[in-house]
């Protein structure tokens, strides 16, 4: 049975090494979401990587994740396909095509998979972006430091 796409987490669990990025212990922690502080790769199941490879793997990733995303739009179109006639033979096999009920159509399950594809290249890239310290949230801490610096006082302008 394959893992729904709502349900995060498909790399739970795994660490992202990047060798010569910066210490192992630091790297391990940024891909899992905080500091190790320990200095080695934590223990259990991950990946280790140049950070040539890193840099490559998250290319691909993102061009990955790019195709599933495209896919979406299409995939949702086929969903929305009707009978050409209304007779019950046109109107059945279209049911097995787009019955969002039970059981799903061939082409809302085909849509769900690309979805869930979509999420789970959409997490590898985020995961690969932490490890090579890539952090989107930086920018949310940027705008957070300048709302903070006119607080403190001091400083240039004030």
């Amino acid at each position: 049975m394959s893992q729904p796409a709502q349900q995060p987490g498909w790399l739970d669990g795994l660490y992202f090494n990047i060798g010569d990025a910066f210490s192992a212990g630091d790297a391990a922690g940024a891909a899992m979401g905080g500091s190790s502080g320990g200095g080695g790769a934590p223990s259990g199941q991950g990946f280790t990587m140049s950070r040539d490879d890193a840099q490559a793997m998250l290319k691909l990733a993102k061009t990955v994740r790019e195709h599933f995303a495209d896919m979406r739009q299409d995939a949702n179109d086929l969903t929305q396909l009707t009978s050409p006639a209304d007779e019950p033979t046109s109107n059945n096999y279209n049911k097995l095509l787009v019955n969002e009920g039970e059981p799903k159509g061939a082409f809302v399950t085909g849509e769900d998979q690309v979805k869930q594809e979509f999420a789970y290249a959409n997490e590898l890239v985020k995961r690969l972006e932490q490890a090579l310290g890539i952090i989107e949230s930086s920018d949310e801490q940027a705008t957070d430091d300048v709302k903070n610096a006119g607080k403190q006082g001091g400083g240039y302008a004030g």
